[in-house]
C-alpha cells in the first residue's frame, strides 16, 4: 500500500520525535516489509520562531501563513535548508535509504497563487502539477522520498519564483497524484477522541459533526479539516494518529 505520511511542524523541533519517527519508519520497512512511504512535512514552528528572532511578526489568515517575499525567504531556508535534511540525515541514521526533494528538484511541484477571502496571502500557493514518475521511480528504489512542499510557479514564463505551501494541502496533492491509499497525519495525540476513548472510524459527515458540537476542537478540529482537504483532493482515507498508531494501525480514519 502507498501511504503518504504528513509530518507536522509542531513536533519537528523535537530531536526525540525525530528519532523515534524514523525508527518507526525503519520497524516497517525492514520487519514488517512495507513500502517506503512518501513524507510531506511542513516547519512551521521553526519559521515563526526564525520570522521572530529576525523581527517579523508572524501573520495568519485562515490558518495560512502570510507569504511576503521576507517570509519566503525564512520559509525556504527552515523547510529546504534544515527540516529536510534533518529528515533525511534520521533516516538514513536509522538505516532507511532517504532522499530529500523540494518543488525545484526535478519539476517535481508546481504551484499557482492561492487566494483568500479574508486577505492577500502573499507567495502561498497551490499545488495544481505533480511529477508522480519522480517519486514512484524513488520508491521503486526502496528509497524514501522526503517533501518539503515550496513549489515552483506553474506559470514560470510570467513567474519564475517559489510559492509557499501548506504541508497539509501539499500532502493531499502529492496522494492523489501518485495513487496512494491513505494519507496519515502524525501528530502527538493518538486520533480524535470522544468520551476519553479513540474513534477508530469516521465518514466526512461524522467528523464536521464532530466539529459543529465542539467535541473536536482546536488543534484537533485543524486536523480533522486537513483530512478533509486530502480526502477532496482524491485520497480515499485520511487517517490521525500519533507514532504508536503508526507502527500498530491505531488512530482514526476518516473515509468519504
Amino acid at each position: 500500500m502507498t501511504e503518504v505520511l504528513k509530518i507536522g511542524g509542531n513536533q519537528l523541533d523535537d530531536p526525540g520525535f525525530i528519532l523515534s519517527l524514523a525508527n518507526a519508519i525503519a520497524t516497517l520497512i525492514h520487519h514488517r516489509k512495507a513500502e517506503p512511504p512518501v513524507i510531506v512535512h511542513g516547519g512551521g514552528k521553526l519559521i515563526s520562531t526564525l520570522q521572530e528572532r529576525l523581527g517579523i511578526q508572524p501573520q495568519t489568515i485562515g490558518g495560512l501563513r502570510v507569504t511576503t517575499p521576507d517570509v519566503l525567504q525564512i520559509v525556504m531556508m527552515v523547510l529546504i535548508g534544515q527540516v529536510n535534511p534533518m529528515l533525511v540525515t534520521a533516516l538514513q541514521n536509522a538505516g532507511v535509504q532517504a532522499e530529500g526533494f523540494n518543488g525545484a528538484d526535478r519539476d517535481l511541484l508546481r504551484a499557482q497563487p492561492l487566494t483568500h477571502p479574508d486577505g492577500d496571502l502573499g507567495r502561498v500557493g497551490t499545488i495544481i502539477q505533480v511529477n508522480a514518475d519522480v517519486i514512484r521511480a524513488t520508491i521503486a528504489r526502496g528509497v524514501v522520498p522526503v517533501i518539503a512542499p515550496v513549489s515552483i510557479s506553474l506559470d514560470s514564463a510570467r513567474d519564475p519564483g517559489f510559492f509557499n505551501v501548506n504541508a497539509d494541502q501539499g500532502a493531499g496533492a502529492v496522494a492523489a497524484a501518485i495513487g496512494a491509499e491513505r494519507v496519515t497525519f502524525v501528530t502527538n495525540v493518538p486520533g480524535v477522541m470522544a468520551d476519553g476513548h479513540v474513534i477508530d472510524r469516521l465518514t466526512q459527515a461524522d467528523a464536521r459533526e464532530l466539529i459543529r458540537l465542539g467535541v473536536a476542537s482546536g488543534g484537533m478540529a485543524v486536523k480533522i479539516e486537513a483530512a478533509f482537504t486530502a480526502l477532496e483532493a482524491g485520497v480515499a482515507g485520511a487517517r490521525i494518529t500519533d507514532l504508536a498508531g503508526l507502527l500498530d494501525g491505531g488512530g482514526t480514519l476518516i473515509v468519504r
